[in-house]
Formats: structure tokens, sequence, C-alpha cells
């Protein structure tokens, strides 16, 4: 089952209420606009997914709600569905993952760490100065990916003179990933996005591979 017009319109229908008994009414609704095609969508991916980490066996599906501990002014009800393939629960902060997410804005997908430790981004960093071959696939498959880009907050200030300039836009970041962005909807409510996306994201392979090895380095450790 494709995405499809209904499902958005329902997510921005659903916040606007923003209220649980309109939400529990159109419960039904849900399920078969959101639900479903979400799940259906996910298993897709997961196929490509795993081939690229054979260790990854968590496919997470967001909630349709937020914590309500955690609201900050925001609406209880999100307008956004989002998916995150990776490793063991214990670590999926600390180990990079895969994800997707979908919105009236358009769809979103890459890989990258949620919140990488200290640790983790001191060898990623180690590896960048070294040369290592890992870094250089990785950056080669970005730069030559025609859509991923690096995301993740970068410092106010180089912290690395002596480095080779080219290497400063993945040196300087707090936290590292890429992801590639689309509103193309003709492509996102498809038959076939599934299979875009996963094919997509495994030409991140590289870029996933150098940055799960720093973070291993770490987490075998603990």
């Amino acid at each position: 089952m494709a995405f499809s017009a209904q499902m958005l319109d329902f997510l921005t229908e659903n916040v606007l209420h923003n209220d649980k008994t309109w939400y529990k009414e159109n419960r039904d609704r849900c399920a078969e606009l959101v639900d479903k095609p979400l799940a259906e969508f996910s298993a897709r991916v997961n196929k490509y997914i795993v081939k690229i980490d054979s260790s990854i066996d968590k496919v997470h599906i967001s909630r349709i709600y937020r914590d309500a501990r955690y609201l900050n002014g925001r609406p209880y009800f999100r307008e956004n569905m989002w998916v995150t393939f990776g490793r063991v629960k214990d670590l999926y902060k600390s180990l990079p993952a895969f994800y997707f997410d979908i919105s009236p804005d358009g769809a979103e997908y890459g890989s990258g760490f949620y919140v990488p430790t200290s640790e983790a981004m001191a060898s990623l960093r180690k590896m960048i100065t070294s040369g290592n071959m890992l870094y250089h696939k990785a950056k080669s498959c970005v730069e030559n990916s025609g859509g991923f880009e690096l995301y993740g907050d970068l410092y106010k200030k180089n912290r690395f003179p002596d480095a080779k300039p080219e290497d400063l836009d993945w040196l300087n970041r707090k936290t590292i990933g890429v992801t590639e962005r689309s509103d193309d909807w003709e492509l996102i409510f498809s038959e076939d996005y599934a299979d875009h996306v996963g094919k997509r994201l495994s030409e991140m392979a590289d870029f996933y591979n150098f940055v799960l090895t720093a973070a291993l380095m770490n987490v075998n450790d603990q």
C-alpha cells in the first residue's frame, strides 16, 4: 500500500483538532491511512537495510503523538511520522542508524547518529585526520550521491586549523549524518517508493560503515 495525499491530510487534520477524543473516534481511519502503509513501507525498506548491516534488528515506527512530558508548547499530536532502522535498543542513542520521515512538507531519509558519544566522535575524527580508507570511501559516496548532504551542528570556531580544508566540514561537526529530502509527490505516492528509498539508503553503506566503525571502537569497550 503506497503513501497517499489522504494520509497527509489525516495527519494535518489530526494536529488541527489536537484532541484525544477526536483521534479515538477516527482511529480506524488512522490505521488504514497511516499505520498500514507505513508498516508495509518499513518492511520493504528493511530488506535493503539488513543487507548493509545484518545486525540491525530494530525497526521503530513513531507514534502519532508525542510524550506529554516533553511537549514544550508543541501539539500533543505530530504532523510527521518517522521510522528508524538500527541495532539493539539499549544502544540506539550511541550507534548510528538509518531513518525515514514523512510529513506534509515532504519526505526525508538518511543515516547517522541520534546522540553520539564524545568518544565515538573522537574516534571518527581520528580516522579522518589519519586518512583512514573508510573515511575516504564515506566522503566519496556522499559527494557523488547526487542528493545526500551532511547534517549536524558545526562548532562556531574551527577546532582543526592544521587539517586539510576539504576535511573541515566533517571534523567540525558536533554530531554527523547524511540526509536527502524530497517533495516529489508523484514519486512519494508511487508503489515503488519503498524500493527507491531502500536503494538510495543502500548507496550510503560506505558512510554508515564509517560511522559505525567509529562508534563500535568505544561500545565494545563498555
